[in-house]
């Protein structure tokens, strides 16, 4: 099946959005509780925070692009239902693990914790960042060990959810049976959205409890569901709404069909949301890294859904249009085929020239939010040159190429889908402009 070049768009769009956002973890000179609150009364500071907590898109995407793959090969026959769900399960967890790691060694400090929450909590030092900071060895605690997650975590477990689902569903030749099998995910990734709240309400005092008491193999178990960041709930739901464009994509649905389906959906939400929004306002700041609010995850899930219509529908566009020419750009669709490298070593790069460069030669200057964004948009033309180069290097190396060969030794498939200059170049194979012939000639090896 050729490539879907606008889920690598939507991919690359999402780490160019995040690499942006996470210009504040370089800010250096926080305001207090009470005058974040007061700058969230403007609606515009609103909008960006929830701009910035939207790293649901990340699990939207993995559960259409992993529906996807899995959608094709079982209806062609190439996996066997136990064969996905086994592949995403320990696929999913070499994520997770992945995850895990750059959370404890080389994440962002991050501010807060359970009892002390964001802006005015503890730091929560990784090891090599943390120890870079203040100069000393610093060993992540707990906290941040056990019971934070990173974006990494949803999409690991994204992976694992959908297989799952998908797997079952396709029992029997169950494939063949569309239909259900998109109400059934609908049905499903609805029920998980709309029950988050209720959830919340249970299981966090829980949660809660065995933090302080130190029972942490339990507050290990609930924070997959409704643990600070990125848990089960709502994050799972947003997945499975991404498995059903997937399936979409793999069985070349009417566009028109899901277009007014995705359309009377994103919308259900964002009214919804809006709603909300107007009678409960804003969370407070303290709540910023909870499982989200209603009104923060319908609006989140309904421009999603909303996003990804759209975008269904620019790739069944028959015209070379101007508008379908942008989701072929190699600038973005670039930084979404090595998105995991990005992600986990985004914060390495960028402590790593602010601590040992820059804070030597202009003292203070991560005092001021403005220069911190402007040194978060440098960052992304940064990593614009590093890839470049690393484009003549196949990208060998980066986690992409190294998850190839791991999700190859699992599933027991050809990692060859995972070739990045092929994925990136495959469409342009014959122009002289776009490709060099040294990339031809991996191409043409990638595909005999």
């Amino acid at each position: 099946m050729k490539r879907i070049q606008v889920v690598d768009w939507l991919r690359g769009a999402a780490i160019l959005i995040m690499l942006f956002f996470h210009s504040s973890y370089y800010w250096e000179n926080l305001p207090s509780r009470n005058q974040m609150n007061q700058i969230l009364s403007n609606p515009i500071a609103g909008l960006t925070l929830l701009l910035a907590k939207a790293a649901g898109i990340f699990a939207v995407i993995s559960g259409m692009s992993n529906s996807l793959s899995m959608y094709n090969r079982a209806s062609s026959g190439k996996s066997k239902p136990v064969h996905i769900i086994l592949g995403s399960f320990f696929t999913g967890l070499w994520v997770i693990l992945i995850g895990k790691i750059q959370v404890g060694i080389f994440n962002h400090t991050m501010i807060g914790d359970l009892q002390n929450p964001y802006p005015e909590g503890p730091l929560q030092y990784t090891l090599i960042i943390g120890s870079m900071q203040t100069g000393e060895l610093q060993l992540p605690n707990v906290f941040t060990l056990v019971y934070r997650t990173s974006a990494l975590f949803i999409i690991g477990l994204s992976i694992i959810c959908t297989g799952l689902v998908i797997g079952l569903l396709c029992i029997k030749e169950g494939y063949k049976k569309v239909n259900r099998n998109l109400i059934i995910m609908g049905i499903l990734a609805t029920t998980i959205v709309l029950i988050t709240q209720p959830m919340k309400k249970l299981l966090r005092p829980i949660w809660y409890d065995a933090y302080l008491n130190n029972k942490h193999v339990k507050g290990a178990l609930y924070s997959i569901l409704i643990g600070d960041i990125y848990p089960f709930f709502p994050f799972v739901g947003y997945a499975l709404y991404g498995g059903m464009f997937g399936i979409a994509f793999s069985q070349n649905i009417s566009h028109k069909r899901v277009v007014a389906i995705g359309t009377s959906s994103g919308l259900a939400y964002l009214i919804s949301g809006s709603v909300l929004l107007g009678i409960y306002g804003h969370p407070d700041i303290n709540e910023v890294n909870q499982t989200l609010p209603n009104q923060w995850s319908f609006l989140q899930i309904g421009a999603l859904i909303l996003l990804c219509t759209g975008l269904y529908r620019v790739h069944y566009t028959s015209e070379e249009n101007r508008i379908r020419k942008i989701f072929q750009s190699k600038f973005v669709r670039r930084f979404g085929l090595v998105t995991l490298t990005i992600f986990v070593f985004e914060p390495l790069l960028g402590n790593s020239i602010k601590i040992l460069i820059l804070d030597k030669i202009f003292p203070n200057w991560s005092s001021y939010g403005y220069l911190s964004f402007i040194y978060g948009s440098v960052l992304i033309l940064l990593w614009f040159v590093i890839l470049k180069l690393w484009e003549k290097a196949k990208f060998i190396g980066t986690l992409e190429w190294l998850n190839g060969k791991v999700t190859s030794f699992i599933t027991r498939r050809d990692a060859s889908r995972l070739n990045i200059i092929r994925n990136l170049y495959g469409d342009a194979i014959d122009s002289e402009s776009e490709i060099t012939i040294h990339h031809k000639a991996e191409i043409a090896k990638s595909n005999d």
